[in-house]
């Protein structure tokens, strides 16, 4: 009988082998693998070698110790031009499902990438095998074609069943011998067999086939060329601790079944199983692949080798190796010298060439910079150090204050309150006062907008500039014309919403007035411990920000900004504490509706929930929308903050007024457009002049109503191309192409080419005779 002299002869050479190399090395992770490979070969964790053709699904192996199962792997083969192939393995941990085939992997019914992680399960995909390795002690591995592994900790002994056997430490017994009865490898395998609804699938005969007997005398021919084969001197290190009897009989099986027996790819199925078997022993299996023999290709510039380390360093995760215990394994590894790029895709690269990644990929050397950070990219890791960034004071929706050390506190004020009064940080540089008017809005009772921002210069009352909500700019009560500069002072339209003043000893602030006033003050490090009022002290730290101006530190919003009203007749405010959504349920479904879009991951707003935190904007959305008289406006005021902190922080969010706040989008006049990313100082003909150039583009991009690029709002409010400036000069425009009399000259407009390599309409210095 030819199959069962086949298979007690391996089972006995298997048993010998085993126990050999336990007793030897305490690397050995084999008698802990259960494997199948090739023409229906398996090794159970016990060291039995034997082979089953059957076809249908079996149980490979299972926790069958109690009623509940922590796992079990199934598989199922298919013949694929003759030669057996895996078609599918479908392992189950706790309530994960896991289908594996090569095209594809679901998890509980749904397609997932990889790597995949979930429920303590590590799922990845590499050059050569799916690897699935949950928390509770088993590692399952797939090269996709013909071979799957299984590895278990000591834990599962005498606990499985299944074609890997009872891994019980004993060959032969409970799986070929029971109770004194020998059991053929058909026998057992068909008892393994996973009985599907409507699954057809035929057990493999029992029954003598007496072809075989004719099949064992032509395989004698191939007995000398395996055995030639596996005990050469390139597997030394592996014959010492592995017998290859057992894997010899396999080649000679895989050549018999081979429709082609002389070709060399019969056999390259049990020699990697030899090999894997070898590197689990501790051993070092050759590079016995070439080009001509079983060859492997790689992807990228990756190399294959016989045993390498599973743990692979990568630009990403440089330490890997290092502190890898996983035994080595056959697959495609990176040439020595070299890291895996997985964040570019660029396959084997020197470390020093590795990128970084923040949303999107930085190359070694460039710099990424962030609010108060600057972190450079060095060999695939970030270096990051402090920068000297201004911090900024802001008053949103009327009501929500932030200070410069970033505390969040509401009040609802009816006054004008010091928002910073500044010391100067040097002799050089003015004091400063800048005051806030907090009213309540129209016919709101609770509801509190921003009526004006006052800054006194030197704490001077009769130097005076003033932003009202409307957008009107006065100094001392005169409305001034933008883009304005005066002396340290320049002010201009950043966008038809935002006005913007600059400094040049370190104050900046952002004026928002559509569709609700909103105020950002911005202050160089210079000012640290220089401030006092509604905006803090600006000395980090967060605890003592509430001081009034005796030097008390309060412990309520309320009783903190009423000691800051700059007019003593105000009354003081009350502190509220009731939800303004629960007055209307109109309100609050509006409320809800509209700011949910700040947490749906499916918004403009979700790719920045990973930067800046969305909850606190969510609470004052609602806040608002129910507490506004116009609710749409103070709903679009939050959203139009989350921007800006996003901004802030490096991540520019476009497109978020599509179907929200598109109003604003719509109502830009017929020569402008609506940008979310505006940056230029100069928007206007007359910020062209000479005088005005003094502005920088160092602030955040502001949304809004412009010209386009290229293009110069005129003094008719129309974007024209800078050739069709006016020029501008004592408080007159004079049109493009006109000439007028200064004093003893004749002066021509005409478009110049600054030194600086911008064109500007200006007067041009060329004096013409009378």
């Amino acid at each position: 009988m030819w199959w069962r002299c086949v298979w007690l002869c391996f089972l006995a050479l298997s048993v010998s082998s085993v126990i050999g190399v336990q007793a030897r090395l305490v690397r050995n992770h084999v008698s802990s693998i259960c494997s199948t490979w090739g023409r229906e070969h398996f090794k159970t964790f016990d060291g039995d070698v034997y082979q089953f053709p059957g076809m249908c699904e079996y149980n490979l192996v299972s926790d069958c110790h109690e009623s509940y199962k922590e796992f079990s792997v199934h598989m199922k083969r298919k013949d694929k031009d003759g030669y057996p192939t895996v078609s599918h393995v479908v392992v189950t941990i706790n309530d994960l499902l896991f289908y594996l085939t090569k095209d594809m992997i679901t998890v509980n019914g749904v397609p997932v990438k990889t790597p995949y992680y979930n429920g303590g399960v590590k799922l990845e995909n590499n050059a050569v095998y799916i690897k699935l390795q949950p928390k509770v002690g088993i590692t399952v591995m797939w090269n996709g074609d013909d071979a799957v592994m299984v590895e278990l900790d000591a834990d599962y002994a005498n606990r499985t069943c299944g074609l890997c056997g009872d891994f019980n430490g004993v060959s032969v017994h409970n799986e070929f011998i029971h109770d004194g009865r020998k059991i053929s490898p058909i026998e057992f395998g068909n008892k393994q067999k996973v009985h599907r609804p409507n699954d057809d699938c035929e057990d493999p005969s029992e029954e003598e086939d007496e072809s075989l007997e004719a099949v064992l005398d032509s395989c004698k021919e191939f007995q000398t060329t395996c055995n030639q084969m596996l005990r050469s001197e390139h597997w030394s290190s592996c014959t010492k601790l592995i017998n290859p009897e057992p894997y010899i009989q396999a080649c000679v099986q895989d050549r018999c079944g081979c429709a082609n027996s002389t070709n060399d790819l019969c056999v390259c199925s049990t020699l990697s199983e030899f090999s894997r078997q070898c590197s689990h022993a501790g051993g070092e299996p050759p590079n016995w692949r070439t080009p001509q023999f079983c060859a492997k290709q790689c992807p990228y510039n990756m190399i294959y080798e016989a045993s390498g380390s599973p743990c692979m360093d990568t630009c990403a995760l440089l330490d890997t190796s290092s502190l890898c215990e996983d035994h080595k394994i056959d697959g495609c590894f990176c040439p020595p010298g070299t890291v895996f790029d997985d964040i570019s895709m660029r396959g084997c690269i020197a470390q020093s060439e590795c990128p970084c990644k923040h949303n999107k990929i930085y190359n070694s050397g460039e710099v990424y910079r962030q609010d108060r950070e600057e972190c450079t990219c060095v060999e695939g890791r970030w270096a990051c150090q402090s920068l000297q960034s201004p911090a900024t004071c802001a008053v949103e929706e009327g009501s929500h204050v932030t200070t410069f050390d970033g505390k969040t506190y509401t009040f609802h004020g009816d006054c004008y309150y010091t928002l910073a009064k500044v010391e100067s940080k040097d002799h050089a540089s003015p004091k400063f006062t800048i005051m806030v008017q907090l009213v309540p809005c129209a016919n709101q009772e609770f509801d509190t907008c921003i009526k004006s921002l006052k800054i006194l210069l030197n704490n001077d009352r009769n130097n005076v500039l003033m932003f009202t909500s409307d957008g009107t700019v006065k100094q001392n009560m005169q409305t001034i014309s933008l883009p304005y500069h005066s002396g340290d002072i320049n002010i201009f339209h950043a966008s038809s919403f935002h006005i913007l003043l600059q400094t040049s000893y370190g104050l900046q602030i952002q004026i928002q007035h559509v569709p609700v006033m909103q105020v950002y003050v911005s202050l160089e490090q210079n000012y640290r411990a220089k401030t006092r009022g509604l905006c803090g002290n600006y000395n980090m730290v967060l605890s003592d920000d509430m001081k009034t101006p005796q030097g008390i530190v309060e412990g309520t919003a309320v009783t903190f900004s009423n000691s800051w009203k700059a007019n003593l007749m105000c009354r003081d405010r009350e502190e509220r504490l009731g939800d303004p959504c629960s007055l209307s349920v109109e309100n609050r479904e509006y409320a809800k509706h509209w700011c949910d879009l700040l947490l749906s991951p499916d918004s403009d707003f979700a790719q920045c929930r990973s930067v800046v935190d969305p909850e606190m904007y969510y609470k004052r959305c609602t806040y608002a929308s129910c507490n506004c008289e116009k609710s749409e406006d103070c709903l679009c005021a939050v959203f139009s903050s989350y921007a800006r902190a996003c901004a802030s922080k490096g991540v520019f969010l476009t497109d978020w007024r599509e179907n929200v706040c598109d109003k604003y989008t719509r109502s830009c006049p017929a020569s402008q457009i609506f940008s979310y990313k505006h940056q230029r100082c100069q928007l206007t003909c007359r910020s062209l002049g000479t005088m005005q150039q003094s502005c920088t583009s160092d602030f955040l991009p502001v949304d809004g109503c412009s010209c386009s690029e290229g293009l110069y709002l005129n003094e008719n409010g129309i974007c024209v191309p800078m050739a069709k400036c006016p020029c501008y000069h004592n408080e007159v425009y004079v049109k493009s192409g006109k000439s007028i009399n200064i004093k003893e000259g004749h002066w021509t407009p005409q478009s110049v080419n600054l030194a600086v390599g911008v064109q500007v309409a200006s007067l041009t210095m060329a004096k013409v005779p009378v």
